[in-house]
């Protein structure tokens, strides 16, 4: 109410002021129509035109400041609803009516207010919120959470992947640890199979052989194929022989291979100026394609010189070759003496006195070295525990018994930890009544069981180890398996001691 009658007073001093401008200005105008009158001229300098000039400012400013008035409108548009707040000078006022567009809400204001359409029109600002602005900002804030889950996964997917390669890493080192450590014997123990193979093919073939193979299977099986083995040596020692050289083909010496070889050696003898060897095993490779495998074989080492420093070696050994047995020499040359204490010497194998029977002539170099010691004592306790659970020694049999059969060993699984049981078992071909098999347990420097064990009718015979104690540390085990003195086995297995 009070707006309204604000407006209407307004607009009366607006018409007032207009008709007193108007007669004022027809006054003027009449006395500019009579001649000699003061105020015709305007460029008269006398007191009655500037009296005229500051009354008109005068009058024109006080209108203006009737005219101004501060209008201010705000439209918040939220949810299909205008709200609206008008500011007129200082006075406020807010409402809210449905909203349908904005020049419906501006008729509404007019109307509400009272005032002009170009008053409002002038000052009216919108707000509107917009359901696609929502829409963008959800989809935008969706779009950042993909990323940042996108990045989360790429994260976890690289630490994933770094841990799998440091997992297969360590993995490829332990694998390549064990290799390492079990190569030579399973290396060994291979070649003695291979060999022990070939004996038993042997044997079922030995009506259809020439009678000199069958007199030399003869002579291996009684012993004599060894000679005289008085004095055995209480310390059972491994060697191996290994070179590399070259072969030339007898009867075509254009035709050259490369050599390479290993030979496994256990000490029988041990004099002054002799050393007596059995050959348990081997392999010969000439070329790429030819290789032949030990079946057995001895060796004989001999000192000479003033002080027993030029030692000599002659192997006689018989190989297999695509089913063929050849006989094996070869001459070698040690650089120097070799002896209890010597681990490795350099060899030289001398050609043309090496040779493979009718086939080829041997040379090269290498070493002969020690690879394992056991000596056929008392364990570190000074107890020997066997099936009849007396604590005396158990020697190795030096006496021969006069067959050579085949003798075999082995374990459930290669690998053991500390609280097992090791049932190790194995097979004798052919039985000699009252003859035990005895087997020993060791490791590279000491030997944690030895047993004496009676076989059965059927030729099997069982032992069980409990792997525990201070004896057992983490490492390569052998089982060697004794069945007179010239019948001998053996496998090897990994254990593990718990930390």
């Amino acid at each position: 109410m009070r707006k309204a009658f604000n407006k209407l007073t307004n607009k009366l001093i607006i018409v007032g002021t207009i008709n007193t401008l108007f007669l004022f200005s027809v006054l003027v105008l009449g006395m500019v129509s009579y001649p000699g009158s003061n105020l015709i001229s305007i460029d008269d300098d006398g007191p009655n035109t500037s009296f005229l000039i500051a009354f008109a400012d005068s009058h024109d400013e006080d209108v203006e400041d009737e005219l101004e008035e501060e209008i201010e409108i705000e439209v918040e548009v939220e949810d299909g609803f205008a709200k609206i707040k008008v500011e007129i000078n200082d006075e406020e006022s807010k409402f809210e009516i449905e909203w349908i567009d904005e020049q419906t809400t501006i008729d509404e204001i007019v109307t509400l207010t009272g005032l002009t359409e170009d008053q409002v029109s002038s000052v009216i600002t919108f707000e509107i919120e917009s359901e696609e602005d929502d829409e963008e900002n959800e989809s935008k804030q969706s779009k950042k959470d993909e990323k940042l889950t996108k990045a989360q996964e790429k994260r976890d997917e690289k630490l994933t992947k770094a841990q799998e390669k440091r997992d297969e890493k360590q993995a490829r080192n332990a694998e390549k640890f064990a290799e390492r450590e079990a190569k030579l014997a399973e290396k060994a123990q291979f070649s003695e199979q291979r060999a022990n193979k070939i004996i038993e093919d042997l044997e079922q073939k030995i009506q259809k052989m020439e009678k000199r193979l069958q007199k030399l299977l003869e002579k291996y099986e009684s012993g004599e194929y060894f000679g005289n083995l008085k004095n055995k040596d209480t310390v059972t020692k491994s060697f191996t022989l290994s070179f590399d050289g070259g072969a030339s083909e007898i009867g075509n010496s254009l035709n050259t291979q490369t050599l390479n070889g290993q030979l496994f050696l256990e000490n029988q003898v041990t004099g002054d100026k002799a050393k007596k060897f059995r050959v348990t095993g081997g392999e010969i490779s000439i070329g790429e394609e030819d290789i032949y495998d030990i079946v057995f074989g001895k060796a004989r080492l001999s000192s000479s010189g003033s002080g027993g420093d030029k030692d000599s070696m002659v192997v006689i050994a018989q190989v297999s070759n695509t089913g063929e047995i050849r006989t094996l020499k070869l001459n070698i040359n040690l650089s120097e003496e070799f002896n209890s204490d010597t681990e490795s010497a350099d060899i030289e194998i001398l050609s043309p006195q090496s040779k493979i029977a009718s086939q080829w002539f041997l040379s090269g170099i290498g070493d002969l070295g020690l690879t394992e010691s056991e000596e056929t004592g008392t364990s570190e306790s000074g107890n020997i525990e066997d099936d009849t659970n007396n604590d005396s020694e158990i020697d190795i049999p030096t006496d021969d018994i006069p067959i050579i059969t085949t003798l075999t060993v082995s374990t459930p699984t290669n690998v053991y930890f500390s609280g097992d049981d090791i049932i190790i078992s194995g097979t004798v071909l052919d039985i000699h009544e009252g003859t035990p098999v005895i087997l020993q347990t060791v490791t590279d420097s000491d030997r944690v069981d030895i047993a004496q064990i009676d076989v059965n009718s059927d030729g099997t015979f069982t032992h069980t180890i409990l792997a525990d104690g201070s004896l057992w540390v983490s490492g390569t085990y052998t089982i060697k398996a004794f069945y007179g003195a010239n019948n001998f086995a053996e496998t090897t297995f990994e254990f593990i001691a718990s930390s």
